[in-house]
């Protein structure tokens, strides 16, 4: 018997035991992993909505035109080199333009509200009016679903309450269109020009940017950007120097007439026969300006998704609101809606930030490599003769060093 025991003992241990199940619980996303999930979603919206939309006249609210839109790109002679000096100008023109023109759209419209919201909210005032009684009749109906769901149901309070909700905001949406989407977009347009006004950067004045009185100020960093990368090397392929960079637009033809008057070697440089140097000027004008005008535009496009996020999220608090008083769905709304909501409120703020601080370092890099060229202009073949003695009288040392060192 005890034999017997132990060979069953034996079998029991040798009997492989059930397996083991490890239960995995999916991850919930955080409010940066559903943020870029809603983003990439918003991003395929605007996408759609540019590429198979309506196009609309205008281009949006109106703004005061500033001295770079009234510049004109003007590279006179012929001959292939100062062809390509010319088109090379330009391009340099058409990068800072659209660098300064996308900051601008930031701060004063919503792409997705102009594009989509604002005909949509007429086309429901419109379909109101034309429906009028209509409406009134369904929504004495909806109210009078409700009483009776609450009478009969019997519901909880929570339940009955979000319904309610959700009809006072569905009434609100259709009843005033234009109100809902201009509050739901306010904070994606004051946020980037509360920024700009602050750093004072390129924001044009208007009621959803900062007071009107710092209109100087936000002018001032497009200003120097445009001179920097512009206006400078259009005034050195003119003039052969940066006379006209700071004259405004308007007075650049006479001050120009008037240089080529009293300094004759002006006239060579306006004529185009200095197609070679021409050359070099507008080729690295176009290469400097190329990096931070790519840079400002994947940020002015971070800056619009984030835009198209929070218009939408806006109008979702009409549907958000009334489902957080029911604690069942609060976890969702902190999740798809809360979250995401403050994450684009902090993205965009970033974006614009960034956006500043680009272009003022872009501005500081090129002021400053102006100035190095300018204080270098005269020593430069000083400098390079005495660099190159020193390397010849360290060689000839060295090589007097092996000889003597030999047996």
């Amino acid at each position: 018997m005890p034999a017997i025991a132990a060979e069953r003992d034996a079998r029991r241990s040798t009997t492989p035991s059930s397996p083991i199940v490890a239960v995995v619980t999916p991850r919930r996303p955080t409010a940066w992993g559903a943020l870029a999930r809603e983003l990439a979603a918003v991003f395929l919206l605007l996408v759609v909505v540019l590429v198979a939309g309506p196009s609309r006249p205008g281009e949006g609210p109106a703004s005061a035109p500033w001295d770079y839109q009234r510049e004109q790109v003007v590279v006179a002679g012929g001959g292939p080199l100062n062809a390509y000096a010319g088109t090379a100008m330009r391009a340099t023109a058409w990068l800072g333009r659209a660098s300064i023109e996308r900051q601008r759209d930031v701060d004063r419209l919503n792409l997705l509200r102009f594009l989509v919201g604002e005909p949509a909210a007429v086309a429901v005032a419109d379909w109101r009016q034309g429906h009028e009684l209509a409406l009134r009749g369904g929504t004495a109906a909806a109210v009078g679903v409700l009483i009776g769901f609450g009478v009969l149901a019997r519901p909880s309070r929570r339940t009955w309450l979000v319904a309610v909700l959700l009809l006072l905001g569905l009434t609100l949406l259709v009843t005033r269109p234009d109100t809902t989407m201009r509050m739901a977009s306010a904070p994606s347009t004051a946020i980037p020009a509360g920024v700009a006004g602050l750093a004072g950067s390129p924001s044009p004045a208007g009621p959803a940017g900062a007071p009107a009185h710092a209109g100087a100020d936000r002018r001032a960093l497009a200003t120097r950007y445009w001179t920097s990368f512009v206006a400078g090397p259009l005034s050195r392929l003119q003039t052969g120097s940066p006379v006209l960079a700071g004259a405004p637009p308007t007075a650049k033809a006479g001050v120009l007439d008037a240089v080529r008057r009293r300094v004759p070697g002006v006239g060579a440089w306006a004529a185009g026969r200095h197609a070679v140097e021409r050359v070099v000027i507008a080729t690295l004008a176009l290469t400097y300006v190329l990096p931070f005008a790519v840079l400002l535009g994947v940020l002015a496009m971070v800056a619009t998704c984030a835009q198209a996020l929070l218009l939408l999220l806006g109008l979702g608090t009409l549907v958000a609101a009334p489902l957080a008083v029911d604690p069942r769905w609060r976890p969702a709304v902190a999740r798809w809606w809360l979250g995401p909501l403050l994450a684009s409120l902090l993205l965009l703020s970033a974006a614009a930030l960034a956006s500043l601080l680009v272009m003022w370092v872009a501005t500081v890099l090129r002021s400053t490599d102006e100035l190095l060229g300018t204080l270098l202009a005269g020593s430069a073949v000083p400098v390079l003769a005495g660099v190159l003695s020193a390397w010849w009288l360290r060689r000839r040392r060295a090589a007097r060093a092996a000889a003597g060192g030999r047996p």
